[in-house]
């Protein structure tokens, strides 16, 4: 078995941040002093609706944590010995329900408090076999047995929760140990709004660096796309193995270029535990299509008949995404809206601000498609679930209903599957667009690839 790191004890130390160059203010800040985590701002944060608008671009973090040994457990006593040959296995079961299912036994009021110092709350909440779905105030949070994804809004202060996290995963799952940290976001519409280390991706990595210090870790921190225009930030953390050691004397950060080693190109991956996550962020929604997000004058916020969130997932499209989902979803008041669904062990979110002057939606999905994960796919079928054939499809179809005027795509895969596939991923055309940036990097296992699309000109969209 490959060890892994534990969890680092966070213990008071000052860093500075090292001084920024004025082309990349908006990136890094100058000479910041940090203290003891969680590193709480002095102030109460500022709301997300601000003079200049709301911040619909999200901040989504992905913790996953390896399966706890016997001697690790939040019960020691299970780490003592082998079951006893008179155990049934239903005993055996019950006895290690938290191998089973992990953070989903975490009682939901400490979720609750977590979710306090992201400045987020829970409205509702749905779930099935392999997964809970929770639909916050500003966005999601999805809970599999040993992974956590959190996505927040506005001016949440999303980081600031990384320490608790960790602290929840080891007291009631006995998970000492992080596999691998995934942080990223699209560049912010107003960024002076934001709470620190929120705001300038300089004093982000610096954040996460902190808590995943080098010394235990493998970080990277990168802008992906024009930093003089819209762009996608994004930061990855593994624990360093005893490979890594044995190959680099020094520990060094991931490597990102297209370049793959021997050892790189042999590696093989189940594609039914391989792992995907497809983002696309919109914004210049179309008009028309906004004004469907917004509550109508018979449609009251303390509706609890549903007919706002039932007419906007048909008047969308929304509804033929992904149709044999279990979805839950809200209208805000006086407009915006979240959907989460969960489809097997796969999930889907759409959120949506449509206001005029600062017009965003997000749509975010692990779901396969058939060209790249076949056994996934044909399994995900036989459950009677609907299965795109490419990405391109799934992204055509959720721009159908937004109509926006500029696009961009991030994709989260194992590098083996676009090896595979001769790295022929988003290298299709989008109906309609026109596209601008198609950048490709590699981490450790791990290949990310952004793409900007831009709608052609008096071209409608069908």
């Amino acid at each position: 078995m490959t060890p892994v790191m534990a969890v680092p004890d966070v213990t008071p130390q000052t860093t500075t941040v090292a001084s920024a160059t004025n082309i990349n203010h908006h990136i890094y800040s100058t000479h910041k002093t940090l203290t003891a985590p969680p590193f709480l701002p002095d102030k109460p944060p500022p709301t997300g609706i601000t003079l200049c608008g709301f911040e619909g671009p999200e901040k989504l973090l992905e913790i996953w944590f390896s399966a706890p040994s016997r001697s690790e457990s939040p019960d020691s006593g299970l780490g003592s010995g082998p079951p006893s040959p008179r155990q049934s296995v239903s005993t055996i079961y019950e006895e290690n329900w938290y191998i089973e299912t992990g953070l989903r036994v975490v009682p939901k009021h400490v979720w609750d408090d977590m979710l306090a110092i992201v400045k987020a709350q829970v409205l509702s909440s749905v779930h099935n076999e392999y997964a809970d779905a929770y639909l916050l105030s500003e966005s999601s949070m999805f809970i599999y047995p040993r992974k956590l994804i959190l996505k927040t809004c506005g001016t949440t202060t999303l980081l600031h929760a990384v320490p608790r996290i960790l602290d929840i995963a080891r007291e009631y799952c006995g998970f000492h140990h992080v596999d691998h940290i995934f942080y990223s976001r699209k560049a912010f519409l107003f960024p002076d709004k934001q709470v620190w280390p929120h705001g300038k991706w300089g004093d982000e990595v610096v954040y996460l660096d902190y808590l995943f210090p080098s010394s235990q870790y493998n970080t990277a921190g990168y802008v992906v796309g024009k930093v003089n225009g819209d762009h996608w930030c994004c930061y990855l953390a593994s624990p360093i193995t005893q490979s890594d050691c044995d190959e680099n004397p020094e520990p060094i950060p991931p490597s990102w270029s297209d370049s793959d080693s021997e050892k790189d190109s042999e590696e093989k991956v189940d594609s039914f535990q391989d792992d995907l996550t497809l983002e696309i962020m919109m914004t210049g929604i179309d008009k028309d299509a906004a004004k469907v997000f917004w509550r109508n004058n018979n449609e009251v916020e303390d509706d609890k008949s549903g007919n706002a969130e039932q007419r906007v997932y048909n008047e969308t499209g929304l509804a033929d995404i992904y149709p044999t989902s279990k979805v839950d979803h809200h209208v805000f008041d006086p407009c915006g809206y979240s959907l989460n669904g969960l489809m097997g062990p796969y999930y889907w979110t759409v959120h949506v601000t449509p206001e005029e002057h600062c017009s965003y939606a997000s749509f975010e999905t692990s779901a396969p498609v058939r060209r790249f994960y076949p056994d996934a796919a044909s399994a995900h079928t036989s459950e009677g679930h609907d299965v795109y054939n490419t990405f391109e499809d799934v992204i055509s179809r959720v721009v159908t209903s937004f109509q926006p005027a500029q696009f961009c795509v991030s994709l989260f895969t194992r590098k083996s599957i676009s090896m595979q596939h001769k790295r022929n991923v988003l290298q299709g055309r989008i109906p309609g667009f026109d596209r601008r940036d198609c950048i490709r990097h590699e981490s450790g296992k791990w290949q990310v690839q952004y793409a900007k699309y831009e709608a052609r000109k008096d071209e409608k969209i069908l």
